[in-house]
């Protein structure tokens, strides 16, 4: 019973009752691109800091093979960790892009191009994001969640030992 509830869309409160949901605004899809933008040049830049204000005060994030953070702080430290050991360029292909009222999710391609320290080859890592935005009051928009799956070109399906993965 709790199944069929679930797949016909009626259970845990979705979508939500008592009203429309807020319409997009006509640039949210333009602003959320921008957000996009901001976070491919920090990443590359490797500037944690400017990286972590493009999140919401109280966001989590959810790192491949790591332990989840929780709030701004928890995330500017692993991210300053992560750029300083890691430092990659990243590439991003947008799958899909949802806009529900203050809320948009995006489901995103992601390549790292990276140099290996050991050898100074080049490799890349690819990853996929799920992110969960939000419409902040001055209509800018921030990463509430980000929830992210990495996978090594090439890796065998049967080593889940997470060597060499990045987060």
């Amino acid at each position: 019973m709790l199944a069929t509830g679930l797949l016909a869309g009626t259970g845990c409160g979705w979508p939500p009752q008592g009203g429309a949901a807020e319409a997009p605004r006509p640039a949210d899809r333009e602003d959320i691109r921008r957000l996009g933008d901001a976070f491919i040049q920090a990443y590359g830049e490797g500037d944690a800091e400017r990286l972590a204000a493009l999140f919401t005060d109280d966001a989590v994030l959810v790192p491949s093979d790591d332990a989840t953070c929780e709030g701004r702080d928890e995330i500017a430290d692993y991210l300053d960790d992560l750029l300083k050991d890691e430092p990659a360029t990243p590439e991003f292909e947008v799958k899909e892009t949802r806009i529900l009222g203050s809320w948009a999710f995006e489901r995103i391609d992601v390549t790292l191009a990276w140099n290996d320290p050991d050898t100074g080859e080049e490799s890349e890592t690819w990853e996929r994001y799920f992110w969960v935005l939000q419409r902040q009051a001055d209509g800018t928009w921030k990463i509430a969640r980000l929830i992210v799956n990495t996978e090594e070109p090439g890796e065998d399906d049967k080593d889940d030992s997470g060597d060499g993965r990045r987060a």
